[in-house]
């Protein structure tokens, strides 16, 4: 229980852990280290077999909470508990295996001094792959990269016909309004796969602006196989496909959405049925623009 007189931190940093005790001590200590000390960190311990509190026994810092939870309920129930109980004006998102250069809150912060914005994000180093090093890059024709690296000319992707598109935003590199968030409600627990790239749009939808800070200040940590969704395309082809469901039936006159609804159908069937791969690639050519996101957590 936070005593009520403790002084009310900047920012609440939210860090949803299943089996993550492989990284969970760097991920919240890089939080803890932060050059902007007046914070909270929020691990929620999402039915681990081991217990968070073990993993983190001797970082004995009273800005750290650890709430468990008996069951394993999904990395958006393991947010939201963190959202209800957060304590600052802003929310930092953390998963346990990604973690923060010590100047990455103060980089970030004065970008939400504009009343307006409601998120703010940075670029992110990618480590654990020897394909790219970074989230957000200055792309060149034939530059190999994947098709998801974002060109850095396009940022901040402040309108919702880009947002639709893809989802821009490194997951450890964005920080959000706790009001904001909480009005939106939060992250949706049906679904598993694009949990924060919903809310991210449903922050869009209600007027809030984004803003970007080109530096590479997150870190994001590169799946390994068998661990969170990235290896897993038929689920997350099931699960996005189901976020663009849920848009376009709640805003079934915005052309982008149906745009975007095919070229996931398209994908569905791809992943699900052999020999479809020409109707995907016909139908992805309708949609003009790229697959959000690259890699998803389980909680």
């Amino acid at each position: 229980m936070v005593d009520p007189l403790t002084p009310t931190p900047r920012v609440t940093v939210i860090t949803p852990a299943h089996n993550a005790s492989a990284t969970l001590a760097e991920a919240v200590g890089s939080a803890l280290a932060q050059t902007v000390s007046d914070l909270e960190v929020i691990v929620v311990d999402d039915g681990s077999a081991e217990p968070a509190a073990h993993v983190l026994r001797e970082l004995n810092d009273p800005r750290l909470r650890v709430i468990r939870t008996a069951a394993n309920r999904g990395v958006s129930a393991a947010r939201n508990t963190a959202v209800a109980t957060a304590r600052a004006p802003v929310l930092a998102q953390l998963d346990a295996d990604d973690l923060w250069r010590p100047d990455h809150l103060e980089g970030l912060l004065p970008a939400l001094s504009d009343p307006a914005v409601g998120l703010a994000y940075s670029n992110a180093e990618i480590i654990g792959t020897p394909l790219l090093d970074r989230a957000i890059s200055v792309r060149r024709p034939g530059d190999g990269l994947p098709e998801w690296v974002s060109e850095r000319a396009f940022h901040p992707v402040d309108d919702l016909v880009r947002l639709y598109r893809v989802n821009p935003i490194p997951s450890p590199a964005a920080i959000m309004r706790t009001r904001a968030v909480r009005a939106v409600g939060a992250y949706p627990r049906w679904l598993a796969v694009g949990e924060d790239y919903y809310l991210y749009i449903k922050l869009r939808r209600a007027g809030w602006h984004f803003a970007y800070v080109d530096r590479m200040s997150a870190v994001y940590r590169w799946p390994e196989r068998g661990r969170g969704v990235s290896f897993d395309t038929r689920r997350s082809a099931r699960q996005t496909l189901k976020l663009f469901v849920v848009l376009t039936v709640r805003s079934p006159g915005t052309r982008e959405l149906w745009a975007r609804l095919l070229a996931e159908i398209a994908n569905l069937i791809e992943t699900h049925v052999p020999g479809s791969v020409p109707v995907g690639r016909r139908l992805k050519r309708l949609r003009g623009g790229t697959r959000s996101g690259r890699r998803g957590r389980t909680a």
